[in-house]
């Protein structure tokens, strides 16, 4: 299974400067400082912790970018399915975590034609029997010759995929241990299904979720469910609590004498963000924290009445499910001023109604023909609109455009 060709490229938008208009718009940038100062503080975090860094590749799709990722250290690359898998194997990744329930007969003929090349390593994940039985038939049927590395998933009460209880982890573990092509080589769980803020009630939860996956992990070791001779696997840590997964299941861990390795998974770090991301993110406080590298660029369209600017960005353009787009600043002419006086009140499918003070003095109010950049909120649904971004410069020089591969 090989990646997708590649999306066309933009006329001719290498060189030319966004904040003066040159290139077509509405555009999605990424700020190269920015990118580059969030790919070494989170190389430097991981090193420092001791854990492997496997970023989620789903929040960009941009072999370009798992490049830089790689390049900078990552053990591999995180993805949702085997066809995001093509993508990071052809982006130079050598490892790739699937991490989630992998069960039908096409994703198995997948598999099976990824590892093909030798020198591959895929690991998936199992959650159940029925799951693990589904899986090993399916790769029976594409003619595995070998052995796929598997990790069960651990869930908790009302959240999504993965076992309530280490006893249903057991299970699990039997099931891998008599199946023809499982081998079944640690535990995952994703503690972002658990809460979603920073308050003490989300760490709390998050920390005893964390806890379980570890005893879990304990338990089946004792139970003799891994190979003998190799790390425990042990993987966690979307965007959100990657710090607390580094403390409870890091090399200072209380693993009762069973050696591990922790792989981590967050991926809107790389890009982060001026929303949710900017507020939850274990990065986003302290004397060296990520910063914002994306924006969309649009035009003021229209001003149809006082107070009211129509921009030409919309639901097609910009994330909206945790937070509107926030506007950073205002270009008139040549002239580039910081300009957050105005908010983002709706988006219809291509417009945007940006309210801002009509009667306000000492700033600039948007008129026609304007260009403002926006802040946004959660990458993972922004990113996902666009086959083509523009890596820019601190000037707003595009110097690459980078394409994407969602499908």
């Amino acid at each position: 299974m090989s990646a997708p060709p590649p999306p066309a490229p933009s006329a001719g938008q290498l060189g030319r400067n966004v904040s003066r208009g040159e290139t077509v718009l509405p555009a999605m940038v990424v700020k190269q400082s920015a990118l580059d100062h969030n790919v070494s503080l989170m190389a430097r975090y991981a090193a420092e912790r001791g854990f492997l860094l496997a970023p989620h590749g789903k929040t960009t799709m941009a072999p370009q970018l798992f490049s830089r990722q790689l390049a900078a250290g990552a053990w591999g690359m995180t993805v949702a399915n085997p066809a995001q898998a093509a993508v990071a194997y052809e982006a130079g990744a050598q490892r790739a975590l699937v991490a989630n329930e992998v069960i039908g007969a096409q994703a198995a003929r997948a598999i099976v034609e990824l590892l093909s090349p030798g020198g591959r390593r895929l690991i998936c994940l199992v959650d159940s029997p029925a799951g693990a039985g589904l899986l090993d038939d399916n790769l029976e049927r594409a003619g595995m010759t070998g052995r796929l590395d598997v990790l069960v998933e651990m869930g908790s009460p009302g959240a999504r995929a993965g076992a309530r209880h280490p006893a249903e982890a057991l299970a699990v573990a039997r099931a891998v241990g008599t199946s023809r092509h499982l081998r079944l080589v640690g535990v995952e769980g994703f503690e972002g299904a658990v809460a979603g803020d920073r308050s003490q009630a989300a760490l709390e939860a998050v920390g005893l979720y964390l806890a379980t996956l570890r005893r879990t992990a304990v338990h089946l070791a004792r139970e003799g469910a891994f190979p003998a001779g190799e790390p425990v696997l042990v993987s966690a840590g979307g965007s959100k609590y990657f710090d607390l997964v580094a403390t409870e299941l890091g090399p200072g861990a209380d693993y009762e004498g069973l050696t591990t390795e922790l792989v981590a998974r967050p991926g809107c770090y790389l890009v982060h963000d001026h929303g949710i991301y900017a507020t939850s993110s274990p990065l986003a406080r302290g004397t060296e924290v990520l910063m914002a590298a994306l924006e969309v660029w649009a035009e003021v369209l229209s001003v149809p009445e006082p107070g009211l600017a129509i921009v030409g960005m919309g639901k097609r353009d910009v994330s909206h499910d945790l937070g509107l787009p926030v506007p950073l600043r205002l270009v008139r002419g040549q002239e580039v001023t910081e300009w957050s006086e105005g908010h983002v009140a709706k988006l219809d499918d291509q417009h945007g109604y940006l309210v801002f003070g009509a009667t306000t003095t000492g700033g600039p109010h948007p008129e026609v023909g304007d260009l403002v950049s926006f802040g946004l909120s959660h990458p993972c649904t922004a990113l996902d609109k666009w086959r083509s971004l523009l890596l820019v410069d601190d000037q707003w020089v595009v110097r690459e455009e980078i394409a994407t591969y969602f499908h």
